[in-house]
């Protein structure tokens, strides 16, 4: 083993610099960036589901607090000199108005993902496969995979690849609905 020396240190930080690695933050649409479509968080009934994503209600859909949070690593440089890449990654079925929506909305992302047609794999093992796959051939040297979704499942599935963090989304909108709440109050109070 090499003393630590501050030509050591230099060294090491150029090499991981060299390494361009690239933060991935990862958006589910559902009950993390919007208000979900129908009841399928509720009854998982996936033909209802299908019925109810239609072009016209998903205009009307709410941005809960996870959707201000892209813009902070949107479009952003990353610790390595990289920028960082934001997923908006989403297991309903592909849609060619999806994009437009979001557009509408002001999501800003790098990569959509939505389900092929065909496919009925589970919801956390296609995640994780689609993930797998963009990584490999955008030839991305990975830094940290930051996964945001409300689903347990999905961020069990997601926790077992390597650099992922995973994060709650109801969670995350719960805690920035009662600090901002707090917040008013104490504005209201002043």
């Amino acid at each position: 083993m090499t003393p630590r020396t501050v030509k050591n240190v230099l060294q090491l930080r150029r090499k991981m610099q060299r390494q361009n690695l690239t933060d991935i933050y990862v958006f589910d649409i559902d009950n993390t960036i919007l208000e979900t479509v129908g009841t399928y968080e509720q009854d998982y009934n996936l033909d209802k589901f299908q019925r109810d994503n239609t072009f016209l209600r998903n205009l009307g859909l709410k941005k809960l607090p996870c959707f201000y949070a892209i813009s902070n690593y949107f479009d952003k440089v990353g610790k390595y000199g990289t920028r960082n890449l934001v997923v908006i990654q989403t297991a309903r079925s592909k849609k060619w108005w999806l994009a437009l929506i979001l557009w509408l909305k002001g999501v800003k992302y790098d990569v959509l993902l939505q389900r092929p047609r065909a496919n009925n794999m589970d919801s956390g093992k296609l995640k994780k496969s689609q993930l797998i796959d963009l990584i490999m051939f955008r030839k991305l040297n990975v830094g940290n995979i930051f996964f945001i979704d409300d689903n347990k499942t999905n961020l069990d599935e997601i926790q077992t690849m390597k650099h992922a963090i995973t994060y709650n989304a109801d969670e995350l909108n719960k805690t920035a609905l009662k600090r901002a709440m707090e917040l008013s109050e104490k504005r209201g109070l002043k």
